[in-house]
């Protein structure tokens, strides 16, 4: 069987690379090049493919709004590559028959993995998946452009993991450093506490110079008859507010209803 693809990247070194290894694989035949996603957009409207190596990072329109246009219309067997340089984009999403990833840069053994896996996916799977894998995938993509952060790239020990802001008790001051408390332990993050306070969801509340609480982690907390609260929190640890936070911190519990 002959595979139809295309590659959508905004870098000519990158388009050529991937060329090269195509042209290695008999049973690929390219059909087309592209410098960003309207131009692929507007070839994929008159032409079917089945495979697309679709760079993430594009100036205009990106990789993942392309794959959320295909997605809307139905894009028959067609199966994206997704090629990218950046690894913030939940990659681990990724990771499954049905849709895969190339990290740049990427060598000739990961490259045929990955086409590997396309060529079943056209051979023997639906498209359901890739669809419901997609709309996930472009629903956490907007979530990351939001102002508002959803989660934490950690990096511990040459480590790399995140942490959703849902599961974060408090976040603490520590130098150039917030520490970012959950239920277990605690995690360093290199920011300040000004920088980070406008970027939370709308259950944080910064109490006091060095301490901002997730009030969906709180059990109990109490007025102390000196302008400030003590806050009690699900990890059994105790905050005090600061007295210059007092009007936010009443202004915030009553708009809560607590």
């Amino acid at each position: 069987m002959i595979y139809s693809a295309i590659i959508v990247d905004d870098e000519p070194h990158a388009r050529r690379y991937l060329s090269d290894l195509i042209s290695n694989d008999p049973e690929i035949k390219l059909i087309g090049q592209f410098g960003n996603g309207k131009e692929a957009l507007r070839f994929l409207s008159e032409n079917n493919v089945d495979i697309i190596f679709l760079d993430i990072e594009m100036p205009k329109t990106n990789g993942l709004e392309v794959a959320k246009s295909l997605t809307e219309k139905s894009a028959g067997k067609t199966v994206i590559i997704f090629t990218t340089a950046y690894n913030q984009y939940a990659i681990t999403a990724f990771e499954a028959q049905a849709l895969d990833y190339l990290l740049k840069p990427f060598d000739e053994s990961r490259f045929l993995k990955a086409l590997n896996r396309a060529k079943t996916q056209i051979d023997l799977q639906g498209q359901e998946l890739l669809h419901n894998k997609i709309t996930a995938l472009y629903d956490s993509f907007k979530k990351s452009k939001s102002p508002q952060l959803h989660e934490f790239i950690i990096k511990e020990k040459g480590l790399e993991f995140s942490i959703s802001t849902s599961k974060i008790v408090a976040i603490e001051a520590s130098g150039v450093y917030a520490v970012l408390v959950t239920k277990q332990k605690g995690h360093l993050y290199r920011i300040a506490l000004n920088d980070l306070e406008s970027k939370l969801p709308q259950s944080f509340l910064r109490i006091h110079r060095s301490s901002i609480i997730n009030l969906d982690h709180l059990n109990r907390f109490k007025y102390l008859n000196n302008s400030t609260f003590e806050f009690n929190m699900a990890n059994e640890k105790a905050y005090t507010s600061g007295r210059s936070y007092l009007n936010s911190i009443k202004s915030t519990l009553s708009d809560k209803g607590l």
